[in-house]
């Protein structure tokens, strides 16, 4: 059994925007035991993308396609795949009702997005116009859907059940979510553990600050082993076994524990503030941000003293120290983050490259201050979101292990 993807869009091959949907398809079957064997871009073009297709369904057993289900004149998709499997287009009054009831009868693409290939399963969208659909035969089996990032993920949660069932190459997984750890720590003891047993599979992925395992196996026993020879020596990184944000993990505890939290951002611009509030409920803990973004605003706003960013400067323990007395006046927050630095690409010195980060962490009883250089110095979004990142992993530590931030 093999499971390829098929991104469609003449958008994606010029780079003008990212595959994500790959990622997000590839991410969520491996949470069912399912993996991703190929990923195939192909364009807007009716010969490539019907010879793209044909290809594809002679090897790979299940295909997810996605893209090119719209009503407009590059959208070819639906129409290909009919013509493939040899069937025609229908008009579906189920998915012409649901239009009609979402976007009323005057939905200028009423009739077209209505329009189905006959025999397949049909897939209503909750969000667009475009229904997803399966067509099957003794070759491949081909799921059709949208290319709207949020469309194509409601619709891959109706599929998943189905791919569940008819899919026979699964293995069960687990994962398991580290902070401040390196690819290069953690590698050779997962190598170690495969070679003592050939039925584990171990992948990693790094990110910024992050590092996700994914332990595969038939047997339950073989991946609780590997996942408690793993923890003997990194539990105290682990944040999750089920999300890779870390900011997930500090919802729950905040909630949990009934406390409140605030930060003052000044390099990040808000960036921890969004992280955060992304999150469905983090009005029970988070109390809010101060993106106290110039000096004068560190003065007026979190009361920071003009001598001390005269004497230290902005980018300085002391004046994150006083951003954090300030954030929790302010706010009362029970904990608090500050931040300061130069997120570059432009502003560094000898003495502060860019990359330079203090920040604080803060409660009504202490406050611990540091300074660390940011990974990915001259790419500005990369020293804003691992900076965030790491602060958050620190502020983690020292909630779940009492572990004092910045040793």
């Amino acid at each position: 059994m093999t499971l390829e993807i098929l991104s469609i869009g003449n958008e994606l091959l010029a780079g003008f925007t990212i595959n994500s949907n790959a990622a997000v398809i590839g991410q969520r079957l491996l949470l069912s035991g399912l993996t991703v064997d190929r990923v195939t871009l192909l364009p807007d073009e009716p010969s490539r993308l019907k010879a793209g297709i044909e290809e594809a369904m002679e090897r790979s057993s299940f295909i997810i396609t996605t893209g090119g289900l719209g009503p407009t004149g590059d959208d070819l998709t639906r129409d290909i795949v009919a013509e493939i499997f040899g069937t025609t287009l229908i008009y579906d009054d189920a998915v012409a009702e649901d239009l009609i009831e979402r976007f009323s009868s005057t939905l200028p693409t009423l009739k077209d997005q209505a329009m189905v290939p006959q025999g397949a399963t049909i897939f209503q969208n909750p969000i667009g116009t475009a229904p997803g659909f399966i067509l099957s035969n003794e070759k491949s089996t081909v799921i059709v859907l949208p290319g709207v990032p949020s469309q194509m993920e409601a619709l891959l949660e109706e599929v998943i059940p189905y791919l569940e069932k008819e899919c026979k190459k699964k293995s069960l997984v687990k994962s398991l979510y580290l902070c401040q750890l390196s690819e290069q720590s953690v590698d050779p003891l997962l190598r170690t553990i495969e070679k003592e047993n050939p039925a584990l599979q171990i992948g990693i992925c790094p990110s910024y600050g992050t590092l996700y395992i994914h332990i595969h196996a038939e047997e339950q026993e073989l991946i609780d082993l590997a996942s408690e020879k793993i923890l003997q020596e990194f539990e105290p990184y682990l944040y999750s076994t089920t999300s890779k944000q870390i900011e997930h993990a500090i919802h729950e505890w905040m909630i949990d524990h009934k406390k409140s939290f605030a930060c003052g951002e000044s390099c990040t611009g808000g960036a921890m503030a969004a992280r955060l509030t992304v999150i469905s409920g983090a009005s029970d803990y988070f109390l809010g941000a101060i993106v106290a973004y110039s000096d004068t605003l560190k003065q007026s706003a979190l009361n920071v003293a003009r001598e001390s960013l005269e004497r230290y400067g902005a980018v300085s323990e002391e004046v994150v120290r006083e951003m954090a007395l300030g954030t929790l006046k302010l706010t009362g927050a029970d904990y608090v983050i500050t931040i300061s630095g130069i997120a570059g690409p432009k502003g560094g010195s000898e003495e502060k490259p860019v990359g330079t980060i203090c920040a604080a962490i803060a409660t009504k009883e202490e406050i611990f201050t540091g300074t660390f250089l940011s990974r990915g110095a001259q790419k500005r979004a990369l020293v804003i979101d691992y900076s965030v990142t790491y602060l958050l992993s620190e502020l983690w530590r020292y909630l779940k292990q009492n572990r004092r931030p910045f040793t």
